[in-house]
């Protein structure tokens, strides 16, 4: 029996790379459905795998019974390297069988270090330098016998690249190859770049700079991290039509000189002296005599394609442009990114151009550069006369605001600003009736976007721009609703347990380039509490949006050594206690100078997390498959949440951390959640609305109220704006998320951000308090996973604050899921939409009855009404 009704559509594999190769030699596979019907539910599929389009001789899966559609075994046999193979899918819904689906192509890319030739290279005189300097230019013409028929470009570097063939770049990716534990993984990018070649005389060429590699890493500036060279890998592979085939490999063959970019480092900015670029290097035919020859090093370490998105310019921002009194142009972009400026100017040769960034402005309308600490955000560029477009290359600033010098006899003809980030596809879409919470939403995805570069940072501006684990942690569920996080964050998670340590312990930062203990009389575990918690909570919120088993099966291992290593640091009463922890990080109430000490006891948020962690290990565990290590880590998670009470149920109702983490992760007794929900109640209307949390209570405390019937305090703290307070920081003037909930004092002039050891700490870009978002999206508009990957939905709205209106929708595996509500008081009118192969559940709000009784919602639209108490 056929279902002409249904198609399958948007064919996918676990690498989200949009390279033309994937490093996976089994991928996972999904699929989504179209429907023209609604009630769609698949029952089953058929995977065929065949060596042509047409599947003359196809591997079949056979029939499986599934009713998801995300993440499916890849039924034959594993690809090997350079191997091309297509796929197509037909599924077996409630009505019959759909037609096969358009198949999808998938081609193997290098998958074993004995396919590479290729050896990285450098300059002799680059290796082992002081300081910046100038970046490296690497090149080698060749020859192709005949037209090219087909050629790639496996590439990669030590440091970050730009290279061309034939004076063409070969993508747009940016600080190519990113940032990981490069000691022991190193990704690289397969480009098919036949149309970049022809028959003849060719060149590649490729410039290097420091990046993250060699580059300057934390406000310790170290440098030269992980190696001292800066170097190109690239192997090129050419097919020709004449049957012959040409492999160009970096090796010692090439030859190297220096150009324009005389110094680039991704904290300091970029110096280019244009008159000191070779004319023609990257073009065929140029007289590289005179340059040098190159080293070789040995092949790295843990080669493998890269499978999230790259870093791009995103958009292009026309700021404001205004000239200062002392000739300076100020330029304001409006709004707070992650980026650089692009200029086209006019002048003679010599003349330089300076470029400084800031995220805020003094009173007097000047740059506030001290929160920037070491960094100096500054690009600069020497002309070589005429008209030329600029822009820095091998770095990146986080700014709203940038002031340009520009030298008598130099014109500016036109300014963009450049914003740049990893090419994550947006989502997640909220909005409401309340202008500033919409606002709030923005500045959510904005210090999403400006911190996913490479890795999810804490902030793009200072001398940091890490992978905090606790940011992350306190964000994961809010950044897997607003952009396509899987492949992104699984990747960072995958150097998560390359940098684990033998004791099962977890970095603060990851990849991990920190030295040193932090100063205090405390033992200092492998790890503290919240932070090294995002090996589990990241993962299991990757699942809970996606689906993917697979993901968990890759990481159980390290959420397991770090459970096992924190229980075995439990005192006798089996609480966490004793230990550094850094505890609900910058809690307003905490002295500002010494964020850690919260006024949530840190020893009872410690153990909090562990009895978390161990649930949601137990999870994982269950998941799997694995009932044994489920039912252990389950009664782990009892005990420690039973001794986290025993000790600390005096103290959890007095604060709002307090009340919000024995709430969400159950470590309070059942009969005790009504009297804590009534205490975090009162909180709030003590405090009027001002929020008491910091990074590690804030994710939790509206879900908390929410979850014990007290909406109308939860919707008090959201929309409350006095400090501190999300609204107060819209009041402001905030376009991105703050890291101190009162960057900017009520006087309106900016936080100086002192510490106790007299270093400085205020960000203005810092997306750990945007998980606020996870609660507009799930309670405000309604709008959740109710199994994993949104298979079922549950639809749960909750009018309030005054709002009128609210709508979320987000693109899930299965495809666009939304909910919408309008209300005029007395009606309440309920618009959902469920991609086909979901079902949905709908809770009805507190206060409202339905028209008709609501049964289990089925894809498609439908539109529900409803009738208040009162009307």
């Amino acid at each position: 029996m056929s279902d002409p009704t249904v198609t399958v559509v948007r064919l996918r594999t676990d690498d989200d790379s949009g390279l033309t190769a994937t490093a996976n030699a089994t991928p996972r596979l999904s699929w989504s459905l179209a429907a023209d019907r609604s009630g769609v539910l698949q029952r089953g599929y058929e995977v065929q795998v065949a060596p042509d389009p047409g599947f003359a001789d196809p591997v079949s899966s056979g029939e499986v019974d599934s009713d998801v559609v995300v993440d499916h075994d890849w039924p034959a046999a594993p690809l090997t390297s350079r191997q091309v193979a297509y796929w197509r899918v037909r599924v077996r819904t409630d009505q019959g069988w759909t037609a096969w689906g358009e198949p999808a192509c998938v081609e193997a890319a290098l998958l074993e270090d004995a396919d590479w030739t290729a050896r990285p290279v450098f300059l002799a005189g680059d290796r082992g330098r002081d300081g910046v300097g100038p970046a490296p230019l690497l090149r080698r013409e060749f020859e192709l016998p005949a037209e090219p028929v087909s050629a790639r470009l496996y590439l990669t570097a030590l440091g970050v690249h730009r290279t061309t063939l034939n004076g063409r770049p070969v993508g747009d990716e940016l600080l190519e190859p990113g940032w990981t534990s490069y000691r022991d993984r190193l990704l690289y990018a397969t480009h098919d770049v036949t149309a970049l070649l022809r028959a003849g005389r060719n060149v590649l060429a490729g410039s290097v700079g420091d990046g993250w590699f060699r580059g300057n890493l934390g406000w310790d500036r170290l440098r030269d991290f992980y190696g001292d060279a800066s170097a190109l890998l690239a192997q090129l592979e050419v097919r020709c039509a004449d049957g012959s085939t040409v492999t160009v490999s970096t090796d010692e063959h090439w030859r190297g000189g220096y150009g324009a970019v005389r110094a680039a480092d991704l904290y300091d900015g970029c110096d280019i002296d244009l008159r000191e670029e070779p004319v023609g290097w990257a073009e065929a035919g140029f007289d590289d005599a005179g340059w040098e020859p190159v080293g070789t090093l040995p092949l790295p370490a843990g080669l493998s394609q890269r499978a999230l998105p790259p870093v791009r310019v995103l958009q292009e921002i026309e700021p404001q442009v205004s000239e200062l009194s002392d000739g300076t142009l100020a330029v304001d972009a409006g709004q707070n990114v992650t980026g650089w400026l692009r200029l086209r100017v006019t002048g003679p040769s010599g003349a330089r151009v300076t470029v400084r960034h800031a995220e805020v402005l003094d009173e007097k309308g000047r740059l506030v550069t001290t929160l920037l600490r070491s960094a100096r955000a500054t690009d600069t560029v020497v002309l070589a006369g005429g008209t030329a477009d600029l822009e820095p290359e091998f770095t990146f600033h986080g700014f709203r605001y940038a002031e340009v010098e520009v030298p008598p006899g130099v014109t500016v003809d036109a300014v963009r600003v450049a914003v740049v980030a990893s090419d994550l596809r947006r989502t997640g879409q909220f909005s409401c009736s309340n202008p500033r919470v919409d606002q709030l939403f923005s500045n959510v995805i904005w210090s999403q976007r400006d911190n996913f570069l490479s890795i999810p940072t804490d902030c793009p501006q200072r001398d940091e721009r890490l992978g905090w684990t606790g940011d992350i942690m306190a964000f994961a569920p809010t950044a897997a609703a607003n952009f396509d996080s899987r492949a992104f964050l699984d990747s960072w998670l995958t150097d998560v347990g390359i940098e684990q340590l033998p004791s099962g312990g977890v970095p603060m930062v990851v990849p991990n380039c920190l030295t040193g203990e932090f100063p205090s009389p405390l033992p200092q575990a492998d790890g503290a509490a919240g932070w090294a918690d995002a090996v589990t909570v990241v993962p299991a919120a990757l699942f809970r949006a996606h689906g993917s088993r697979d993901l968990l099966r890759r990481h159980v291992g390290s959420m397991q050594r770090w459970v096992d290593y924190v229980a075995g640091l439990l005192a006798e009463d089996g609480t966490w206690s004793g230990y550094l922890q850094l505890g609900d990080w910058l809690d307003p109430n905490a002295p500002p100078e010494r964020p850690f000490e919260a006024v949530t006891d840190r020893d009872y948020v410690a153990t909090v997390f562990v009895a978390h962690s161990a649930r949601l290990l137990a999870a994982t565990c269950r998941e799997l498959g694995r009932g044994p290590d489920a039912d252990r880590y389950a009664a782990l998670g009892d005990r420690v949440a039973q001794a986290a009470w025993a000790k600390w149920a005096d103290l959890a109702p007095t604060t709002q951390t307090g009340c919000a983490l024995a709430i969400v992760f159950g470590s309070a007794p059942d009969a005790e959640l009504p009297a804590l929900g009534d205490a975090l109640a009162g909180l709030v209307r003590a405090s009027g609305g001002r929020i008491g949390t910091g990074f590690l209570g804030t994710p939790f405390v509206l879900p908390a109220l929410t979850a014990t019937g007290h909406l109308a305090e939860a919707y008090q703290l959201l929309l409350n704006e006095e400090c501190p307070g999300w609204l107060y920081q819209i009041r402001h003037g905030a376009t991105t998320m703050w890291e101190r909930w009162d960057g900017i004092l009520a006087d309106g002039s900016v936080h100086p951000g002192q510490m106790a050891d007299g270093s400085t700490m205020s960000s203005f870009n810092h997306y750990a308090y945007g998980a606020v978002a996870s609660w507009l999206y799930e309670s405000v508009a309604g709008l959740s996973p109710a199994a994993p990957g949104y298979r079922e939905v549950l639809v749960a709205p909750q009018p309030g604050g005054g709002l009128t209106r609210a709508a979320a929708s987000i693109e899930t595996e299965y495809g666009p899921a939304s909910v919408g509500w309008s209300t005029d008081g007395a009606t309440l009118t309920v618009d959902v939409t469920l991609p086909p192969g979901t079902t949905g559940r709908f809770a009805v709000p507190a206060g409202w009855s339905p028209q008709q009784p609501v049964a289990l919602l089925g894809s498609g639209q439908h539109t529900l009404l409803l009738t208040g108490a009162g009307a």
